[in-house]
């Protein structure tokens, strides 16, 4: 796309989440390659200050990045869920007044799940369930670690988008304890969206980019955790559960938080970039 706007004098602007180099074979290659598209395109969209970082320090122009934070349709994860419906929903899982710690996503080793049942089994007196939606390669071996640790876990198929907000307002908390692999690090994690609009607490990895983007904050909006330490997931998770009131501060704040990622703001952020790139004003 970059060689084809430059024949034929174009403008070209770049969308990226990347703030970690992927450390693979074909990046290692290209990245010479990549590099130059990032200094050399009229503008870059990205999702967050952390990639903003991520480029200046490749030598990007700090004019020529805009950011567009991350957003999903909120509409979509914000409509109201009953109590009624709720505890169905929690009994359905197993929970009923239990505690419901809830996972949504691919089961696949980036997303750090080994940790998050261990974190799991260091709570056995809060004897939580652990609630993972999705599917993926590490299914049969997550299971295998649950029940060899005595975690109460119930694995949940594919769920449509449109489909999740339920499972969001009957979790306790959403964990994301993504790890960095040599494909690099988590560019954002919607999920976090997803459930804020539910204002359920978050707890995130530092390897996720809505930690590092800024809409997930230690002790404000949700829980942050150093990627790969499951005792430290296993302590943030501890807080949030073992204290309503900061639950409920969390599940707020995040609430107010992720309000400001819409859809309409991103739209301004690639039109501000198209249209300066447009006009030659970079």
């Amino acid at each position: 796309g970059y060689g084809l706007a430059r024949l034929r004098r174009k403008p070209f602007v770049l969308w990226t989440g990347l703030w970690q180099h992927p450390d693979t074979l074909f990046h290692r290659l290209t990245f010479p390659l990549l590099r130059h598209i990032y200094r050399h395109a009229d503008a870059v969209v990205v999702y967050g200050a952390h990639v903003r970082g991520y480029l200046t320090g490749l030598g990007v122009a700090p004019e020529r990045i805009f950011v567009a934070e991350h957003a999903v349709d909120n509409g979509v994860y914000d409509r109201p869920v009953s109590e009624p419906a709720r505890s169905r929903l929690r009994a359905e899982l197993g929970a009923g007044d239990g505690k419901i710690v809830l996972y949504v996503g691919r089961l696949a080793p980036s997303k750090g799940l080994s940790d998050l049942v261990r974190a799991a089994a260091a709570l056995a007196d809060l004897r939580p369930v652990l609630v993972l939606v999705g599917e993926g390669e590490l299914r049969q071996a997550l299971e295998a670690q649950a029940s060899a640790s005595g975690v109460q876990a119930r694995f949940v198929p594919h769920v449509a988008p449109e489909e999740l907000y339920p499972y969001y307002a009957a979790a306790d908390v959403l964990a994301l304890p993504s790890v960095t692999t040599r494909a690099g690090k988590e560019p954002w994690g919607l999920v976090v969206n997803e459930a804020m609009n539910q204002a359920t607490p978050v707890v995130a990895s530092s390897a996720v980019g809505a930690a590092a983007g800024g809409l997930v904050r230690h002790g404000e909006t949700g829980m942050v955790f150093p990627e790969g330490d499951a005792a430290a997931l296993a302590a943030v998770l501890r807080k949030v559960l073992g204290d309503p009131a900061l639950a409920r501060r969390l599940g707020r704040a995040g609430r107010e938080a992720v309000g400001r990622h819409t859809n309409e703001r991103m739209a301004e952020a690639f039109l501000a970039a198209a249209g300066r790139s447009r006009n030659g004003t970079l």
